[in-house]
């Protein structure tokens, strides 16, 4: 009697926990199907997952806000993200780069501000055939290499073969990533940014240090050296978005990991983010996700 194979699951491959095989290498190819959406993994931490869907669709819930990834669309999850499957077709079929984020975002080469938050507004995108076909080459060239690598040889002989390998998993992200860079508002028309574009990245830099503690615009136009009207005006004209569109954005991934990473009550949290009561900061908090800090966190931690 032939025994059933197991499906790899995020959580689980085999006997290794995916969290040491990312300690390990940085990085972890999967390939998704319906029994391994269906785990309902929550994905966050210090990870981030790069995925090319290749048939049918799943959707899921990220931050709160419902999406659909359909075949031929990528989907870029930063680590600062929250994913919850809830519904996934027979046919779905999907490959991933699961890695941590120092493994793809080095210091060297960080994921800038103004493309970190148009994934977040935007993060699933169609892409041409042409990318689709070369992500799938390089992928299944990748898995090949990592089901036939011998981990004991990782300062061996093959250790090129590590190389190659984190070398495509990198170029198989990295590709994605692309894809998105090129639909930012003023990626199309230039390589280089505009003094616009620059003061927009300086103002977003500023808003992620600051913001908790600071929201006034004056706050940020006088760090600029430009008027606030000024400010204002090119902010909504780059980047699509106002400056308290900008604030509610940055006070909102900081609450959402607050809530879910810290042992704080939904009070504290409210203090910590400088708001007067815990009904004011839920109100903005409600606004802008679709639900409670209460419904958000108990959703999440109740899996």
């Amino acid at each position: 009697m032939k025994t059933k194979k197991k499906t790899a699951t995020p959580e689980r491959v085999g006997e290794v926990h995916i969290d040491d095989i990312l300690c390990k290498n940085g990085f972890f190819p999967l390939i998704l199907d319906t029994n391994v959406l269906n785990t309902k993994k929550i994905w966050g931490g210090n990870m981030a997952c790069c995925i090319v869907c290749l048939q049918g669709e799943a959707h899921f819930r990220m931050d709160a806000m419902e999406h659909t990834l359909k075949s031929g669309e990528t989907l870029v999850i930063n680590s600062e993200f929250f994913l919850l499957n809830t519904a996934v077709s027979k046919d779905f079929k999907a490959y991933a780069i699961m890695a941590t984020k120092f493994f793809l975002f080095s210091p060297t080469f960080p994921l800038s501000f103004d493309l970190h938050f148009f994934i977040m507004k935007r993060p699933t995108l169609k892409i041409p055939s042409n990318t689709l076909d070369n992500l799938r080459n390089v992928f299944e060239m990748l898995f090949e290499k990592w089901e036939n690598a011998n981990p004991e040889y990782n300062f061996g002989p093959r250790t090129f073969h590590n190389h190659i390998m984190a070398d495509l998993a990198k170029a198989f992200c990295y590709e994605i990533i692309e894809s998105y860079r090129e639909m930012l508002p003023f990626g199309k028309f230039r390589s280089k940014s505009s003094n616009r574009e620059t003061l927009v990245l300086r103002f977003l830099h500023l808003l992620n240090w600051n913001v908790i503690e600071e929201r006034r615009i004056n706050f940020y136009a006088k760090a600029l050296s430009i008027t606030p009207q000024y400010l204002a005006t090119i902010l909504k004209q780059v980047t699509g978005m106002s400056t308290n569109q900008w604030m509610h954005v940055m006070i909102i991934e900081k609450a959402k990991h607050l809530l879910l990473s810290e042992n704080k009550n939904i009070q504290e949290v409210a203090k910590m983010l400088n708001y007067p009561d815990q009904s004011t900061f839920g109100k903005m908090f409600k606004s802008e996700t679709g639900m409670s800090p209460i419904q958000f966190k108990k959703e999440i931690t109740s899996l």
